[in-house]
Formats: structure tokens, sequence, C-alpha cells
């Protein structure tokens, strides 16, 4: 209903502007008319006389000059100075000329740059000696050289009193002159283009009424969005903080589904954090729920919104966030059951009649977690960065493919406990960038840094940071370090790998180590994207 009053809103903007432009282009012409029919009487410009042909327009100008300046003079009119076609023509020079005694200059001129004498008119037109003999032309120059000499410049004068024959004279000399200008190819000032102004007129009037009716139509669009999103965010049902694909749980369901959070159905997590469980929905799927630890600070409605957000992150190596509950501070998160559950323990503690893992399952977990982390980097806008990339928060499908959890998890996380998972034992700083440590910078490139420092545990085997006699506890990259200097890529790998069918070449280990040390490089920016690691990782399986 608000997009047909727009449109019935804008259709009369246009009507209207339509309906002025009308009248003004109408207004205009009838101004250019009365503007021209006062300029003139006729076809020729006010000051000018029609020719009896009435294809020429004259002008008597009382003012004394050369032949020449008199010549300048006419062009200036877009003219020259009078070409006689016939005797009518001559007649009626003569009698615009009026009673001057000397007469009045005429655009014939003598061609003295040939041998025999030649006389043309000063629009370039040939002497028409059936009309006008050049015979008949009588000179006032008085002496004998002035009329035998063909180099000394002659024109026309008119003969003023004298009869119909022309005059010649010195082109120096200064005598009133008649301009001429053709009707057809007359341009008068403006009046010429006065069509060309209409025209030009009607279309910029055209464009400036569009220009103002977009204008318009766009504000009135803008400002209708803008109450439509208003109404959406104050109507209950409409701004409902709990998409279809996910639902908000009651404190007593969750306890239903998960035996009142018995240790039976606890799967991972430590007290502090809050723990984690299985549980079983009324349809029969299996979830995982997550409790977080209490907080007096968050809002239901924050709480709601932020795992909204998270919920509709989909991707095959994600973990789904099935649903949540609020009660009272309580918070929880409900997850999909992932079936052989989270890396660490196929790592260090292998399931009783699990299987060891070997270089190819290795490197699909690798690659597929890369996979999922790359989506939150570059596909979701704006950008998630997973801050809490460990192996406990991967998880294990059927097929051994990883799934990420834990997706905005960190920020309900306290800040004291994200503190205490940065120095682990023996002072190392496990998983986490050094500028998150340090300067609690936080970017892709940390989640980077993350990744660098499990892919090294995935092929090794070892921890970020494990316990030896000799030295107490020494980081993961302690340990690795001599190695790759030394080139003893093989030592490098698990003994469980070392133990199996399939164990890759030197250079393959090479090139997985050289990614490790580039993404665990100091200097955030020197790292790699994370589409770039899952291309490195594909080609190398």
């Amino acid at each position: 209903m608000e997009m047909k009053l727009i449109y019935y809103q804008y259709l009369t903007l246009l009507i209207a502007c339509a309906v002025l432009q009308l009248g003004d282009s109408s207004r205009v012409s009838k101004d250019s008319i009365s503007l021209h029919l006062e300029a003139s009487s006729g076809p020729c410009p006010s000051g000018w006389v029609m020719s009896p042909s009435k294809r020429k327009c004259f002008r008597y100008i009382k003012n004394y000059t050369s032949w020449d300046e008199s010549e300048r003079h006419c062009q200036g009119y877009h003219g020259h100075l009078a070409a006689i076609a016939s005797l009518q023509e001559l007649k009626f020079v003569e009698k615009l000329c009026g009673e001057v005694v000397n007469g009045c200059w005429i655009g014939g001129r003598r061609n003295k740059s040939t041998i025999v004498v030649d006389w043309r008119w000063s629009d370039n037109t040939t002497w028409n000696v059936s009309i006008i003999p050049q015979t008949h032309l009588r000179s006032n120059c008085n002496n004998l050289s002035c009329q035998s000499d063909e180099k000394i410049s002659l024109c026309t004068l008119t003969s003023g009193t004298n009869g119909s024959n022309l005059v010649t004279e010195k082109c120096n000399s200064s005598h009133a002159y008649i301009c001429m200008t053709h009707i057809e190819n007359k341009c008068h000032h403006m009046h010429c283009h006065r069509e060309y102004l209409i025209s030009l007129a009607v279309v910029s009037g055209v464009i400036l009424c569009i220009s103002l009716s977009v204008v318009v139509w766009l504000l009135v669009y803008r400002r209708s969005k803008r109450r439509k999103k208003s109404r959406k965010l104050s109507n209950p049902a409409a701004s409902a903080l709990v998409p279809p694909s996910w639902k908000i749980f009651t404190r007593e369901e969750l306890r239903s589904m998960t035996k009142n959070f018995s240790e039976v159905n606890r799967l991972l997590g430590d007290a502090k954090a809050g723990g984690t469980y299985s549980g079983i929905l009324p349809d029969g799927l299996k979830v995982a729920v997550k409790r977080l630890k209490r907080s007096n600070f968050q809002r239901k409605k924050e709480f709601f919104s932020e795992i909204g957000r998270v919920a509709r992150l989909h991707h095959p190596n994600l973990v789904s966030v099935k649903g949540c509950c609020y009660d009272h501070g309580d918070r929880y998160i409900v997850y999909e059951f992932i079936v052989h559950g989270p890396l660490d323990r196929w790592l260090h503690h292998i399931p009783v009649g699990g299987r060891s893992l070997d270089w190819v399952m290795r490197m699909k977990i690798a690659t597929t977690l890369a996979q999922g982390i790359a989506f939150l980097h570059d596909k979701v806008k704006p950008q998630v960065v997973h801050r809490d990339i460990q192996a406990s928060n991967v998880l294990l499908d059927e097929d051994f493919g990883a799934h990420l959890k834990g997706v905005g998890l960190s920020k309900f996380v306290p800040y004291e406990v994200m503190h205490e998972r940065t120095v682990m034992a023996g002072g190392t700083h496990g998983y986490l960038a050094p500028e998150f440590v340090y300067r609690n910078e936080l970017t892709t490139k940390s989640d980077v840094y993350s990744f660098g420092v499990l892919l090294l545990e995935i092929v090794s085997g070892r921890r970020p940071a494990q316990a030896v006699d000799a030295v107490g506890y020494q980081s993961i990259f302690e340990w690795a370090t001599p190695l790759v200097q030394s080139h003893r890529y093989l030592e490098l790998l698990d003994p469980l790998i070392s133990s199996s069918p399939h164990i890759p070449e030197a250079g393959v280990i090479q090139k997985v180590v050289d990614l490790v040390y580039s993404c665990t490089q100091h200097v955030p920016s020197m790292r790699p994207r994370m589409s770039h690691v899952v291309h490195q990782l594909q080609q190398l399986a």
C-alpha cells in the first residue's frame, strides 16, 4: 500500500512538471516571436530594407570610411557591401543612398592582379556585364594616370543624383556605404537560432524536471524504508530474535534432555567454563548442551541477539547451533552432536575401540578445518574471528571430517578465564597469537596463528606445551625447531604415523612444516590468508 502511494506521488509530480514545462515552452516561443516582430517588420532585421527581389536586405550607413573599412563593417552584419544583380536593384540602392552628392560605396571592385581589367563584387560573385556594362562605369578620377594605371585600386559608388550609372573611385576614399545580406543566410544577433533556443529550453526543462522527480522519489523511498524498518523493530512478532531454524529452550527442557546435567552425560569442558553435556531432543535427535559461566552483565536480549547471529552461520565444517536458553543469568547453547567428539582425544587419548589417525586422515582434518575458518574470514560480512581455535574445539564426524565449534563463544567467556588460557604450563602461550597476549589485538591473522600451532600438533601428536623430564615444560616449537633446522622431518611425525603403512615422504612433511611456520610468523601481516592455506593443503592432499 505504501509503495503504491509513493508511485502515485511520483506520477503526479511528473505530470505537474510536464504541464509546467509546456507552459514555459509556449511562453518562450511567444516571447521569441514577439521579440522578433518588434525587431523587424519582415524577414529583414530592424533598420534594414528588403530588396525588390525579396531575397536581399539592404541598409544605408552614414559613416564615411574607405571601401575596405566599409566591407569589414558589413561583414560584421554577416553580409557584404551591396552586390547589384539588376538595374532594378541599382535604382533601389541609389534611392536608398538618397541625395548624397558623392554617392555611397557598394561592392564592386577592380581586380588589379590580372592583366585584363576585371571587376568583381565583394561577395565574390561575377560582374554581370549584360546588366551593367563596364563601359558605363564613370570615374571620379580627375587625372589620366588614375584611370589608366591598373595597379591603383578602384571601387564602385552609386552615382547619387546622376542617373543609373555607377561611379569608380580610389578605394581609400571615404564615403557612406550600403550593406547587403541574403535573407536565407542572415543571422542577426541570436534571432536566427530562435527554434534552437526554444528546443534547448524545452529539453533543459524536461531534464531538470526528471532529475528533480528522481531526487524526490529517492527521498520518499528512503523515508518509507526507514519507517518500515522501525515498524518491524517495534513489532514483537516481526522482530522475533529466534529464527525458525533454532529455538529457545527452557531450563526444564534442558534438564530433561541432559538428565539434570548428570556427570554421565558430561562430554568435555572445564568447570570454570561450565562444561558440555549430551542430550536428546523429544524428536530423538542427539545434541550437545554447552553451559556457560554465569554472568550478571549480559542481558537476555543481547544474548539472544548474538546467538541468533551465530546460528545464521551455516557451513559443512562448522558445528551448527540448534538453540539456546537464558534463565536468570544462566546461559546455555545447544549444538548439533558430532559423533567422534573432540580432536584432542584422538591425538592424545585414543578412545577405547578407536583407531589411530594416519597421515591421510590428519591431512583431511586439517584441510576441512581450514575451510571452515576460511569461511568465517572471507565469506561472512563482517568477518568473524573465532579467537579460540584449539584441538578441543574441533569435533570429528563419522568420516573424520573436522567441524569447528565455539564460533562466537569466546564473547561469552569471562576475560579472566581467557587470560588463564593464554599462559599455559611452562609459561608458553599455547594457541594464542603473541599480539593478542601482549597487546590484546585480535584479527583474522590471530586465527591463522592458532591454526598453525594446531597444524603442527596434528602432524606431531604433541601438545602446544608438554612436560619433559630434563627441562620441565617445553613448547612445541622449542621441540620442533631444532629438527627443522637439521632437516630431520621424519622425526617430526607422530610415532603412530611412523608405525602405519602410509608414511609421507620427507618433501611432503617439509611443505606442511613450512606452512606451519608461515602461519605462526611473529608479524601478523606476514601470515597468509586462510584461503591460501586451504589451497596449499589441498595441493598436498
